[in-house]
């Protein structure tokens, strides 16, 4: 039995990120960039007022209630009609590119308009609401690195830079298989001793909220014929996901296919609860894990080696759950033989963190998953961790 670490380094080693292809622009949200992107244009592009109001020349005004002649108007899309004159200003909108000599901007709201001129109400200062040729971005810097999720700010980066197509990782197509005589998919009649796969859809959920795309083969019964099959459906696949058919019964065949006929085990067994019966290798040369049946165990094992697995796959850089410490709001009891992951709601009460249990922890128990949002870890070892003691917790529902 290895530890979580030593499992999922091997899983990401033999993993690498998929080939670059060019996507346009209002497709790339959630995608991964390639590679680095350099900017070949200032932004802003020239100096430029922050504020609707008056283009001034500092030295003409020497106290408030000075009086400056308006020059001339400039809108937003123009460009200025030239230098304006000792004791003038110019009109000049949000946006707009500032007038020769201009070295402040004066709000509107700071002067008295009268139908040629204005008067002063508040002294400027030197560069006031000028925004600078290249104070966001300078011709030349590197704006966005490789591995990072596109999101948002960086698709109207991608925007001012005129990127219309952006290069990023290919998404993964992951073939989802659920196994076990017991299991009945929705569309089957759910008679007695059979439950709903349940699984294929949460892992279904898991892959699509990646950016990855799901490949369903269904349920495949105990049998190492019908389990063969399903799996020969999914040759176009990236990764390799199957839950149940790992532990220790007559009937967990998984782990025995993936051993055989050209295939390929690297692990079986990993030192977590719940999520020990966790298998990694290869099926027909295609990466693939094993995930334990428990629906509890499914999504936990997962979170901690299918998500990272698929983000590698993607190109990013950052592959782990967040990590926080948090106050423990309720005293946890564990047995101690293995690091445990609990589910754990967390919370931000003032100026800290807290966190409790969110419910009942039985690897079968989903409605507690459904209502927490971290993991707590408690370690190897630990049988008691008392109330208001800090103890880590890794978030996985990132809207909490």
């Amino acid at each position: 039995m290895i530890t979580v670490k030593q499992a999922r380094d091997i899983i990401l080693g033999s993993i690498a990120a998929l080939p670059q292809e060019l996507v346009c622009l209002e497709d790339a949200i959630g995608r991964y960039l390639s590679t680095d992107i350099i900017s070949n244009i200032d932004i802003p592009p020239w100096d430029n007022s922050a504020m609707d109001g008056y283009a001034v020349h500092c030295a003409d005004i020497d106290d408030t209630g000075k009086q400056l002649k308006i020059a001339y108007e400039l809108p937003a899309g123009t460009t200025p009609k030239g230098p304006f004159g000792k004791d003038q200003a110019v009109r000049i909108m949000t946006g707009a590119p500032v007038p020769p000599g201009t070295d402040a901007v004066i709000m509107r709201e700071h002067t008295s308009e009268q139908d040629t001129y204005i008067i002063i109400d508040k002294l400027p200062k030197p560069h006031q609401h000028i925004r600078l040729k290249g104070e966001d971005i300078k011709n030349g810097d590197l704006v966005l690195r490789k591995g990072i999720r596109i999101g948002p700010a960086q698709i109207g980066i991608l925007a001012s830079l005129r990127r219309i197509l952006v290069p990023c990782h290919q998404r993964p197509a992951v073939a989802i298989l659920a196994t076990g005589d017991e299991i009945a998919d929705l569309d089957e009649e759910l008679s007695q001793g059979k439950i709903s796969s349940s699984n294929s859809y949460t892992l279904i959920s898991l892959v699509k909220e990646l950016g990855g795309i799901p490949i369903y083969l269904g349920v495949a019964r105990d049998n190492r014929e019908d389990l063969v099959e399903k799996l020969s459906q999914a040759k176009k696949a990236d990764l390799i996901l199957t839950s149940g058919g790992v532990s220790m019964g007559d009937y967990d065949i998984v782990k025995e296919v993936m051993s055989q006929g050209g295939n390929a085990m690297d692990f079986w067994k990993v030192e977590m609860k719940p999520g020990k019966p966790l298998a990694f290798g290869k099926i027909s040369d295609i990466p693939a894990i094993g995930l334990p049946g428990n629906p509890v165990s499914t999504m936990t094992s997962f979170y901690q080696f299918a998500r990272p697995a698929i983000l590698k796959l993607m190109g990013a850089n950052n592959l782990l759950l967040p990590a926080v410490s948090a106050k423990l709001v309720s005293e946890i009891k564990s047995t101690g033989d293995r690091p445990e992951y609990l589910r754990g709601l967390i919370e931000k009460n003032g100026p800290e963190l807290t966190v409790t249990p969110a419910g009942p922890q039985g690897s079968g128990i989903l409605s507690s998953l459904s209502r927490a949002n971290c993991f707590i870890l408690v370690s190897k070892g630990t049988t008691i961790v008392h109330k208001g003691k800090l103890i880590d917790c890794e978030i996985f529902e990132g809207t909490w």
